[in-house]
């Protein structure tokens, strides 16, 4: 390339997802905390009082709220992951080289990441199903989100694209 341009679409990009991983961050800490007291509460019969803190989880089974912050715990921070493996790459799309060697496993960990948190999630439904009592008319129901395995898919191929992208840049470099 004769100089750096900046990609303005990317700038943006970046802003967004780095107020999502902030989001992920912020409101899963907060979430898990009050799942937490309400756990606390529901397997204190319901009540549970500490300093500054009332807790009453009246109706409400321990099952369903620890399946919550099951989910909590898997997907805040697969979010997060993804974000910041997300913006490293958007910071090379706004300095105008995207095809640097770092994107192509960059874009594998986050496949790996999603394919994870999928695994986990379907995991984590099949044994709180199986163990833990959710309440009157609720059940744990597994359901395999294709849009999710094809991202995870999707997400493969675009690595290989950047790998094979970054291969010929570099082969270009050495050709006169």
């Amino acid at each position: 390339m004769s100089g750096t341009r900046k990609n303005s679409m990317a700038a943006v990009l970046s802003t967004v997802v780095t107020v999502i991983f902030w989001l992920a961050i912020v409101l899963g800490t907060i979430l898990f905390v009050i799942l937490g007291i309400g756990l606390l509460g529901s397997l204190n019969g319901g009540e549970l009082d500490l300093p500054l803190v009332e807790a009453r989880a009246d109706g409400v089974p321990a099952g369903r709220i620890a399946a919550a912050l099951v989910g909590l715990a898997v997907f805040a921070p697969g979010i997060a992951y993804v974000c910041a493996q997300l913006r490293k790459i958007l910071s090379t799309l706004a300095d105008g080289d995207p095809f640097v060697p770092e994107n192509a496993p960059r874009l594998t960990h986050i496949a790996i990441a999603i394919c994870l948190v999928e695994i986990i999630r379907i995991a984590s439904v099949l044994i709180l199903a199986s163990t833990v009592d959710l309440g009157e008319g609720y059940e744990a129901n597994i359901n395999i989100n294709m849009a999710v395995w094809g991202a995870v898919i999707v997400l493969f191929i675009l690595a290989q694209v950047f790998k094979e992208g970054t291969r010929l840049r570099e082969e270009e470099k050495m050709t006169i």
